[in-house]
């Protein structure tokens, strides 16, 4: 008997050992992918102004930095 439980404990001491290293061999492996930064420059892009971190709707912007109204486009 006490040799069975000797043989189970150590099979499962086996077992998690090589579960634990599969996990952490792929985690090591996982790759992580950032996009590339675009660079984009500040000012208005059509009806949205690009202040370097974020893209404001004209109105919000306007609302936020106090500024008169733009002046009528004719296009």
């Amino acid at each position: 008997m006490n040799k069975m439980n000797k043989t189970k404990k150590s099979l499962l001491i086996a077992s998690l050992a090589a579960a634990l290293g599969m996990g952490l061999a792929n985690v090591a492996s996982a790759e992580v992918n950032h996009p590339a930064p675009h660079h984009v420059k500040v000012g208005w892009h059509g009806d949205r102004y690009w202040d370097g971190h974020r893209y404001w709707q004209r109105s919000e912007w306007e609302r936020h930095h106090h500024a008169a109204p733009a002046p009528h486009r004719y296009y």
